[in-house]
């Protein structure tokens, strides 16, 4: 969802370098089905990358931007290895070197990827993709600057630092949505953001019926006269119904379709297979725990290691 909204703030902020090469009066491409073709679930679990966009340069010609995001909690060997191999199913499907650029979303400041290299006899290969370290991001100017992704990653920042700790995670919830309210940004773009640190930053149910409250006591100071864009988000995804006024199966619908949420902006679409076995679950403690999950978990697979039973 960031990516799509927010691709010029993402590549301006990300890889400026390339940002400044890119025609953006020209609407970027997303080619989400081809992507599909290119790489389909294999046994081992959804083996994908995020987005592939093709883009207008400045000179007039067409680039493709494969942009994979990887948030892993530890140093993955295997990463080199992995995006060659994308780079390489797109270059034979599209006949067009793509550029790969990898977001790095771990707390790790330590561990940073090598190029992959393959060397048999007199012959070689090097390959390397460019790569974003968001632990290194200086967010503040970018924050006044109004790039509505430095929130986004600020949020994402906040869910690292509380998982665990839903207190501490309501309580700098709150600030970022009056931080956002206050921001000056448009009306879009706060929406957009604002759904962003309601996937991000999951509560419990308790802690969420108290921030919604915070959030209503929080608009009294700022005087505000319409619900907010938490609020309006939240009433669409059916949570005021399903937590305000008590009734289970709202309930367990509402934590079901915030894990699907989560998993859709974390991982993309999942199977159907792993769809149904969250229909299945019915304790909606075990569904907050899964959200909570996605935050630290590599992959989809792996998230399918922490369903009960």
């Amino acid at each position: 969802m960031t990516l799509e909204t927010f691709l010029p703030a993402c590549l301006e902020l990300m890889f400026p370098e390339l940002a400044a090469l890119i025609d953006w009066s020209v609407a970027p491409v997303f080619l989400d089905t081809e992507l599909q073709k290119i790489f389909p679930d294999s046994a081992a679990g959804v083996l994908r990358v995020d987005k592939l966009i093709r883009v207008r340069r400045l000179d007039g010609s067409a680039e493709l931007f494969l942009i994979h995001v990887e948030v892993q909690s530890q140093r993955d060997a295997d990463l080199p290895r992995r995006m060659f191999r994308y780079f390489s199913r797109i270059l034979d499907h599209f006949d067009q070197l793509p550029v790969s650029l990898a977001i790095l979303a771990d707390p790790n400041p330590l561990w940073r990827p090598g190029p992959y290299e393959y060397r048999f006899g007199s012959g070689s290969l090097v390959f390397e993709c460019c790569t974003c370290k968001l632990a290194e991001l200086d967010l503040e100017p970018l924050i006044a600057a109004g790039n509505p992704v430095a929130r986004v990653i600020q949020a994402h920042r906040l869910a690292q630092g509380t998982s665990g700790n839903p207190k501490a995670r309501r309580s700098g919830k709150l600030g970022l949505v009056r931080q956002l309210l206050e921001s000056g940004m448009s009306d879009t773009e706060v929406r957009e953001v604002m759904r962003a640190i309601h996937w991000l930053l999951a509560l419990p149910e308790g802690e969420e019926l108290g921030f919604r409250q915070d959030v209503k006591e929080m608009e009294a100071s700022m005087q505000t006269k319409e619900r907010s864009p938490y609020e309006r988000i939240v009433w669409n995804e059916g949570l005021e119904t399903g937590l305000e006024k008590g009734r289970v199966e709202g309930r367990l619908t509402a934590a079901r379709e915030m894990l699907l949420e989560m998993i859709l902006a974390r991982f993309g679409p999942c199977q159907e297979a792993f769809r149904t076995r969250i229909e299945a679950i019915q304790d909606e403690g075990q569904l907050w725990q899964l959200a909570r999950a996605v935050l630290s978990v590599s992959s989809p697979a792996e998230l399918e290691t922490r369903f009960p039973g």
